[in-house]
């Protein structure tokens, strides 16, 4: 082998004692590696999400097939920020929207085809799918272990989330309209959501209104997870997005 060919030989090239040992490495500590990934990823938002409120009051989640304008957000917070109390004491009170952009496959199926019928497209659409992966995958990782209380959610995205009681039976990871409202609203999805248009804020709000026509309005149960870093924090926090989940139907329009 001359000099050129040592330059670019890879320095892991396979067989090579180096990428022996970190094959070697990787058979034995994989899922240590995969897990510990996994848990600075959670630690990573939960912290982001820390500072981020020192802003906002409250952040609440619209994930689904919607999607948001500059206009549009800036509408739904100041909708939602009429039911917000001033919780961080800065004299203001302020909802922040956290916005996910998601589809099903139906979903995209259905938008590709009408787009490629559409003369003014002119070809073959493409979708771009590591985009939804990625959103998904955020929207996985708020669900199970985010500070996102407040939830409007499509209901294939709802559907997905449950736990898994003592008993290996799955129930939804959503708390009952019952106990936290002390009711369920005759108007009520089931027992667990209803529809964002159906509530007294959702009926006022053009904004609510324009979202997709089944968009669930939910509250999730207290994340466990986010609890192990700061438990009283996670616990006052809950408490504070339940008493704003609870505005959101003790809504009343002024008067024009």
């Amino acid at each position: 082998m001359n000099e050129r060919d040592e330059k670019i030989t890879p320095v892991y090239e396979p067989g090579s004692k180096a990428f022996r040992k970190l094959d070697n490495f990787w058979y034995h500590h994989k899922w240590k590696v995969i897990i510990i990934g996994f848990f600075a990823i959670v630690l990573l938002i939960c912290t982001l999400q820390m500072c981020q409120r020192e802003d906002s009051d409250i952040y609440i989640m619209y994930a689904g097939p919607y999607k948001f304008g500059q206009t549009d957000a800036r509408s739904f917070k100041q909708a939602m920020s009429t039911v917000v109390t001033d919780k961080n004491g800065d004299g203001y009170s302020k909802a922040e929207l956290v916005d996910l952009y998601i589809l099903s496959d139906e979903q995209i199926q259905g938008k590709k085809e009408d787009l490629e019928a559409n003369e003014d497209v002119g070809g073959v659409v493409v979708v771009n799918y590591e985009m939804f992966s990625s959103n998904y995958k955020a929207f996985e990782q708020h669900m199970w272990a985010g500070d996102t209380i407040i939830c409007l959610l499509d209901p294939y995205l709802y559907e997905s989330v449950y736990v898994v009681d003592d008993n290996g039976e799955k129930l939804s990871g959503f708390m009952k309209l019952s106990d936290v409202l002390g009711y369920v609203p005759e108007n009520a999805y089931d027992e667990y959501s209803i529809r964002i248009k159906d509530t007294p804020l959702g009926k006022h709000f053009t904004i609510l209104q324009n979202l997709e026509e089944d968009t669930l309005l939910c509250v999730r149960e207290m994340s466990s997870m986010s609890s192990l870093w700061n438990k009283k924090r996670t616990e006052e926090y809950h408490a504070y997005c339940l008493d704003v989940f609870r505005a959101i139907f003790e809504f009343e329009a002024p008067e024009e």
